[in-house]
Order: C-alpha cells, then structure tokens, then sequence
C-alpha cells in the first residue's frame, strides 16, 4: 500500500523518496569476498559516494558484516569515510537476510527508517534477501545498483530483475541524491554536489 501524502505538502511529491526518514544500509562489503566481486572497483566507489552523500544529509548509516571470521572486516576505505560522520559500529550477522538477526532488527526499529538506500554485496543474496525483507516490512526500498554486485554479474541482474518486480526502486547514487535535496538550495548541496560531481 503506497504511503498518504498530505496533501499541499510541496516537501513530499508522489513518487519521490522521502528524505524525512530515509536512511542507507550498507551489506557485507568486506576484504575477503570484495575481490572476487565483478566491477568491484565501481561498486566502491559508489559506495564511498553513498556514505558520504549520507553524512552531509545526516542520514542514518547501518553497515553490516557477515560472518567476519570468514569474510573478513569491513574494507577500510568505507570504515575511513564513514568515521568521518559517525562512530563506525557494524553489526554482524549470520543471516544471509539483515532482517533475519534480531539485533539488526532491534537497531533498525530505532532508527525511525521508512526509505530505506541499499548498497552491498551480495547483490543476488544477502542484498536481494535484505531488500525483499524489507518491501514485506512496508518499506520503501531504493536498490543502489551500481553499488551493490555479485562474484557473476548475471547474478546481480537476476536479482534487480526480481527485486524491480517485488516493487524496490532501482536507481543510482546521483538519483539518491538529487531526491534527498530536491532543491539546490539545500544546506549541504554544495557538499554533496562536490561527491557526486
């Protein structure tokens, strides 16, 4: 069911995501798996931009690692930019589905997220599985594709075919953006415009 707008509301247009509760999840992108990940230098990147994007809008960042004895930490190039806004807490997990381990979802709930920004890897695992989760919760889901990715990249297409038609928004981190500020007269605009850019 799509969320009422007040009506006369100009913040908040049909269609558009709403900055007022949006937040960003970022899975698993951690040193043992990160190589084997097709286009993987791409999908830092925008990761990086995502992160900081997030801080100058101060959004809320949740990162997720999956079994780091296995996988390894988070990469540290993500954990440098992310302490630049907040402390760095990943929660790990085991569930392939963030929404499958309870302190998660413990820390999700306050967080107050309705539009949820999700970057990671795997795209057609714990990405794909998170995300569907999280339509079943109600909420609005926005799929970073070229911030996500898998070892095959007809992997990850699979999983945005399905995610597209489960009802998450595929898009870019520019896309994000632009949504969350809607004007250039936003207070950060110049920040972010100077990521993006």
């Amino acid at each position: 069911m799509p969320k009422e707008v007040p009506m006369g509301d100009p913040s908040v247009a049909p269609g558009l995501l709403d900055s007022r509760r949006a937040g960003l999840l970022v899975i698993d992108i951690q040193t043992k798996l990160f190589p084997f990940i097709d286009n993987h230098s791409q999908v830092l990147r925008r990761t990086k931009q995502l992160i900081e994007i997030a801080g100058h809008l101060e959004l809320p960042i949740m990162v997720t690692e999956q079994y780091t004895r296995g996988l390894g930490p988070t990469l540290p190039e993500l954990i440098e930019i992310h302490t630049r806004f907040a402390e760095f807490d990943p929660l790990e997990k085991r569930a392939f589905s963030c929404f499958g381990d309870a302190p998660f979802c413990e820390e999700f709930d306050q967080r107050g997220i309705d539009t949820l920004a999700i970057a990671g890897i795997e795209t057609h695992i714990c990405v794909m599985q998170t995300a569907l989760d999280a339509l079943e919760r109600g909420l609005t889901v926005f799929l970073v594709a070229e911030a996500t990715g898998s070892r095959l990249l007809s992997h990850k297409i699979e999983a945005l075919d399905r995610l597209h038609e489960a009802g998450a928004i595929i898009g870019s981190a520019e896309m994000f953006a632009f949504e969350m500020m809607r004007t250039s007269n936003h207070p950060k605009f110049k920040q972010v415009q100077r990521v993006i850019m």
